[in-house]
């Protein structure tokens, strides 16, 4: 196998080998499940949006793929693999759902031999997006109690959801099997290990959180029965994979919005997963009430202002973490970029492992230059992109900070399809070549597409299998968006000209 061997490495947990290890980010690290992931950089989850009309795998992944494999980073974790076709979290997502046929398996084979071309691992990610289900395809999603997404936090209109359908017993039975398949899947066409999202608000999210889950029953009121499905997805797919087979959890450090899943509580829920025996435990927080995920200046959490806390988002919450398990390592994921703090985490022993996502967009070799020390810092393209200093103003408000990070997330996305297509190979030696108009334009017509284009479902979404009066909202939803991209875009297109 092109992954070191266990004899390799010490047993356990490798430590860092002091503070005169020639580079703290270049040390492998032992998994408890005995896999070794050959240095400490991991890239992020990143939604990519590049399945087909069936929700396949395609040669576009391969090519993303095999570039970041490339780069260097010792573990890449993909977009979301959903388990369930109808609750997607946008429209061309891969799927695996229901018994997979051989042109579906050839080509996760194909993703993941490009993935892991360079000898290091590769992760699915794999979810159910529940009540945060990408409306185009179905407005209704599925949840552990019938309570509406008050999405953005009040400005709902820009990102609009409807109730969803509160999960029965039977519902919850077969979200299991669906996950417990979907990564048996995963490990017979080549991938190394998974991560089940439980971070964000999608579904595993959800029953963790007391806002979203409001049951009376075995998987309601208590941490522990709020964690049960997610355990018990846990216990199912390592009966089902083995012993050796790495799982990893992805799980807020909070939700920060009131009455949501607090710190102390996911302290318990990190615990519980700690002693159920994953491989890896990645720290974020927020969902799309309050997405935190998006940037450190959304948590409104009086996080300290330092240099270390600006570029790690959830590094005092990943600490207090890594204090409470015993075997798990944590990967703290968020804002960072330089080299310094990075190591500093690791110093810190905050964490084991840092992940990076949007400097790989533009930079897939990043990792490589990082450990090779020709630089110092990865990219930070969001601050290239931020709404330009003419409307830096309307960051004061909270809506001007939703517009500001729907304008890097468009650009994310946009580059993610050039990089998939071979477009746009190395953003940082051909310059930023999307702009944040042409990218939320560009964007908006390419997820409609894609939604409308899907086959083999019959459920009703403001786009796919749509009434007038949801295609009209949805509309409406774009054109406020579209509005403040455009007076975004000509603003950047000024001052770049």
């Amino acid at each position: 196998s092109h992954i070191p061997s266990d004899s390799s490495v010490p047993p356990a947990i490798l430590e860092m080998q002091g503070a005169e290890a020639a580079d703290l980010l270049a040390q492998p690290i032992r998994l408890p499940c005995g896999a070794v992931l050959p240095n400490r950089i991991c890239k992020a989850a990143m939604t990519e949006g590049l399945g087909d009309e069936w929700n396949r795998a395609t040669t576009r992944h391969d090519a993303l793929y095999r570039a970041w494999s490339k780069g260097g980073a010792g573990l890449l974790i993909t977009g979301n693999f959903q388990v369930d076709r109808r609750y997607v979290e946008r429209p061309n997502n891969v799927c695996i759902d229901g018994k997979q046929d051989e042109d579906r398996l050839s080509r996760l084979r194909s993703y993941a031999k490009a993935a892991t071309i360079n000898g290091n691992h590769c992760w699915p990610q794999i979810s159910h997006a529940g009540r945060q289900c990408d409306i185009k395809v179905n407005k209704v999603g599925l949840a552990p109690s019938a309570i509406k997404s008050n999405n953005l936090g009040g400005y709902s209109s820009l990102l609009p959801s409807w109730v969803p359908k509160a999960m029965t017993l039977d519902d919850i039975e077969d979200t299991k099997e669906r996950f417990v398949y979907a990564a048996s899947v995963c490990q017979e066409v080549g991938f190394t290990g998974i991560q089940l999202h439980a971070a964000h608000g999608y579904l595993l999210s959800s029953f963790l959180n007391p806002n979203a889950n409001q049951r009376t029953d075995q998987y309601g009121g208590s941490v522990h029965n709020r964690s049960r499905l997610l355990l018990e997805i846990v216990a199912g797919i390592r009966k089902a994979c083995g012993s050796k087979f790495p799982i990893g959890v992805k799980l807020n450090s909070s939700d920060f919005q009131k009455g949501g899943l607090t710190f102390e509580e996911a302290m318990e829920v990190a615990e519980l997963l700690d002693n159920a025996g994953i491989d890896l435990l990645e720290i974020s927080g927020g969902n799309y009430e309050n997405p935190a995920m998006a940037s450190g200046d959304l948590l409104g959490v009086g996080v300290s202002k330092s240099t270390i806390i600006r570029e790690a988002y959830f590094l005092e919450y990943a600490r207090g973490i890594a204090q409470r398990v015993k075997k798990v390592p944590i990967m703290l994921t968020g804002g960072m970029r330089s080299r310094k703090v990075m190591e500093s985490a690791l110093e810190s022993k905050s964490c084991q492992l840092v992940g990076v996502g949007r400097p790989l967009i533009g930079m897939p070799d990043a990792p490589n230059k990082l450990l090779e020390r020709s630089i110092e810092a990865m990219p930070a393209y969001e601050n290239e992109i931020q709404i330009p200093w003419t409307l830096q103003w309307i960051k004061t408000f909270r809506l001007g900070r939703i517009i500001a990070g729907f304008s890097v997330h468009m650009w994310c996305y946009r580059c993610l399809i050039s990089l998939g297509d071979s477009e746009l190979p190395y953003a940082h030696e051909r310059g930023v070549k999307h702009t944040p108009l042409s990218s939320f334009l560009y964007m908006d017509s390419f997820d409609k597409r894609c939604a409308a284009s899907l086959k083999g479902l019959g459920c009703e979404g403001v786009v796919l299998n749509a009434k007038p009066s949801h295609a009209a909202r949805a509309s409406t939803a774009a054109a406020v968006l579209g509005a403040a991209a455009i007076a975004t875009g000509l603003v950047w297109r000024w001052k770049h000209t």
